[in-house]
């Protein structure tokens, strides 16, 4: 890239980051303003419905994320100045190859020519975001207490066997039990029974069986 269009884009990249700085001000501004009016008057949020609150959530949610988006444009305008600055710029990021003249016209940001920025894009839609569950697991799935795939005797029934020798919960810890002996006795392999037939074992079941 010659020097003439060097400059050219220079320029053009420091005019739109000179106004997406002027946006974020004004988005700081009036996102903080806005946040204030909208701020719910009592001390404490417990006592109310989380739906009371949904609308400024909402609001608060919204320019988070149009801030973040901001930040972003500038960062890569940031980074197509360090290309400048050592000569890289105009280059796709993924093919090497060189970037059309009218798509850096129309974004000089670019990263990527038309085709790589289309299979990366495809890419990201096709391909699910599984690195949530890295941090979140599943409530209801099985941990390290019922890794094994079967139900006949799990880490949890180990664990509830042992508990009926003793434990440091109390049974104010647990509900539905007045005293320690009913606590520590198989008054625990009640728990999460609903009707009588609940307590039927699968080896009751075997041996009825004709």
């Amino acid at each position: 890239m010659d020097a003439d269009k060097t400059n050219h884009f220079k320029e053009k990249l420091a005019d739109e980051a000179e106004k997406i700085t002027e946006t974020l001000g004004l988005m700081r501004e009036n996102g903080e303003a806005k946040m204030s009016g909208d701020s719910p008057e009592e001390l404490s949020n417990y006592d109310n419905h989380p739906a009371d609150l949904g609308s400024e959530l909402y609001s608060v949610e919204m320019n988070m994320a149009l801030k973040v988006h901001e930040q972003s444009k500038l960062n890569d305008i940031a980074r197509a100045l360090s290309k400048l600055e050592t000569g890289s710029y105009g280059k796709c990021e993924s093919c090497k190859g060189d970037i059309p003249y009218e798509r850096l016209e129309a974004l000089p940001s670019a990263r990527y020519c038309i085709s790589c920025e289309k299979e990366k894009e495809a890419s990201e839609i096709n391909t699910p975001d599984m690195s949530y569950k890295e941090v979140f697991d599943a409530p209801f799935g099985r941990k390290y207490l019922n890794k094994r795939e079967d139900d006949e005797f799990e880490g949890l029934d180990q664990l509830n066997d042992l508990m009926k020798y003793g434990a440091a919960d109390t049974p104010q810890d647990m509900g539905g039990y007045e005293d320690y002996e009913e606590f520590y006795t198989n008054e625990l392999d009640n728990q999460g029974i609903v009707e009588e037939v609940d307590k039927i074992s699968n080896q009751q079941y075997k041996e009825q069986l004709p």
